[in-house]
């Protein structure tokens, strides 16, 4: 295997990937994205329709430029140049937004073939549809979050090693690690509410209902996943995999139940909501773009290349935030959604926790199979002495007994042969 081959084959670093995303190269198509958003959110009331043809189009842009972003004339038309410090800061910053100009010019294309094609203002299903991608996103959360989580946590795995499993040792930590968080993440969001310090005792007594509500969801994680985890723990490395996805999944779980139960049984802030959504999605992108880029690295295709990352994840973001707008013009109560979108989430992590643990173990057996396989085409010594020996039985099956030709005494007896008067000789 050639040494190009297997750089290919690596996978994308998840900080690398984080850092190339926020590149001070780049940085402006991030900061774009907030203020577009932000503009077409407060037009949201009054022009529905054109706000989201605005948000698909912009998301379409940002995913034709990630198609074509190993181009080297598009790598410099959306990518400031290494060297930018010929003039002011204040000038170098405004300078800086051309590279947005690209995927801008391309988005009022998009823009307006939509709106003259499905119909503008007089289309009924595109805002409806683009707000119920909301959903979409609310499963690909977990489903980016856990394909990621598993990625990182499979390349600390080592070799396959035996190990005795304690299931009550390896549940009771779980419990106390998942339900410390859960304390103190009530603790906090009640002080944050009053807006005032409290104790631990107030804290506990203010959230109960919250952590009977995480203890019951973790009660159950715990008991689907019970067959998984003692099959995994018979290795030392998988053992140490189910132990830390296990806790992954039941913080990512515990995280939003009490986004559900401060939206239902608190008063939270819309910039604390703004913060924890934006939060959510950012998380969200960064999984999705890391998953598909690590996916297709490992199959040797490249189809989403480092190059791409940011383009992609902004065009997931457009779609995020255009789904979010529209749910505030679509629908009358945006916190039942946001409440709806957190259950779903959950319910798509607890789903995914028993078949992520059994994928790990195929792929591990697997992994371990192909290590192990000698695939040299070199005959070894049994079985060129299992050649011999067949050699040897068939030639000793010819020599063993001479057959008499004279006395006839075994099967010539009954061939009667011609004489050699009775031969016919040709010339």
């Amino acid at each position: 295997m050639t040494e190009e081959i297997i750089q290919e084959s690596n996978q994308v670093g998840f900080l690398d990937l984080i850092k190339n995303m926020l590149s001070a190269r780049t940085l402006p198509h991030i900061v774009m994205i907030g203020i577009l958003s932000f503009v077409l959110l407060l037009l949201v009331d009054t022009q529905e329709n054109f706000v989201s043809f605005g948000f698909i189009a912009l998301s379409i842009s940002y995913a034709i430029i990630a198609a074509i972003s190993n181009n080297n004339t598009m790598q410099k038309l959306i990518t400031l140049p290494e060297d930018n410090t010929g003039s002011k800061l204040f000038i170098r910053l405004m300078m800086s937004f051309r590279i947005t100009i690209v995927p801008i010019l391309l988005a009022s294309v998009i823009v307006g073939l939509l709106w003259y094609g499905l119909g503008g203002n007089d289309n009924e299903w595109v805002s409806p549809m683009l707000a119920s991608l909301f959903i979409v996103w609310s499963i690909a959360q977990a489903a980016s979050f856990r394909t990621g989580m598993v990625e990182w946590l499979s390349n600390g795995l080592g070799d396959a090693k035996l190990h005795t499993y304690k299931e009550k040792i390896s549940t009771a930590s779980q419990f106390i690690v998942v339900q410390s968080f859960a304390f103190a993440i009530i603790w906090i969001g009640q002080a944050v509410s009053d807006a005032e310090s409290l104790s631990a005792q107030d804290a506990l007594m203010g959230g109960i209902a919250f952590l009977l509500i995480s203890t019951l969801l973790q009660v159950f994680t715990l008991w689907i996943s019970k067959t998984e985890r003692e099959n995994l723990g018979v290795e030392k490395g998988m053992a140490a995999f189910s132990f830390k996805w296990m806790i992954i999944a039941q913080l990512f779980i515990t995280w939003h139940a009490f986004s559900v139960y401060r939206r239902t049984w608190m008063n939270p802030s819309e910039i604390s909501t703004l913060i924890e959504e934006g939060i959510l999605m950012a998380t969200t992108v960064v999984f999705a773009v890391w998953s598909l880029t690590t996916y297709t690295v490992r199959d040797g295709k490249r189809l989403i290349s480092e190059n791409a990352s940011l383009p992609l994840g902004i065009s997931f973001g457009y779609a995020y935030a255009g789904s979010v707008a529209m749910l505030t013009g679509t629908f009358d109560s945006l916190r039942e959604v946001m409440i709806f979108g957190h259950i779903l989430t959950i319910c798509a992590m607890i789903l995914l926790i028993r078949p992520t643990l059994r994928a790990s173990r195929i792929s591990k057996d697997i992994l371990h199979k192909a290590k192990n396989i000698d695939i040299t085409t070199e005959p070894n010594e049994d079985d060129s002495e299992n050649e011999e020996s067949t050699e040897e039985v068939n030639k000793d099956w010819q020599e063993n007994e001479k057959v008499d030709w004279e006395n006839k005494t075994g099967i010539e007896s009954e061939t009667e042969w011609d004489s050699e008067e009775d031969i016919e000789v040709v010339d």
